[in-house]
């Protein structure tokens, strides 16, 4: 069996690299996969997956949606985009085989 190690932790990582470029915060709900991200104007997006990498971000309706909240939400889904992208290229040297225990 072959299990990618490391990929969402890769993802995770790159995710919240480019996020802080536009000074947005991530944080990990307690559920497993599910993402809350903040932006500056406080906006807040939810981000999760069932299957890595189909990723679903939801715009959370707090305050009024303004254009500055669509031109974040083009940002995060263009970050999401490219982290993906640039995991999946390097998932290659992620793969690890475990063995099944008898």
């Amino acid at each position: 069996m072959i299990v990618t190690s490391n990929l969402i932790s890769d993802f995770e990582k790159l995710f919240r690299q480019k996020l802080q470029l536009n000074n947005c915060k991530l944080k990990k709900k307690k559920q497993e996969n599910n993402y809350e991200i903040i932006t500056p104007a406080s906006d807040i997006f939810l981000m999760s997956w069932g299957e890595f990498p189909e990723i679903t971000l939801v715009y959370q309706p707090i305050g009024i949606r303004t254009q500055q909240t669509v031109i974040y939400e083009q940002a995060i889904r263009a970050h999401i985009k490219s982290c993906v992208s640039s995991v999946n290229k390097n998932s290659d040297s992620n793969l690890v085989t475990v063995d099944k225990e008898s």
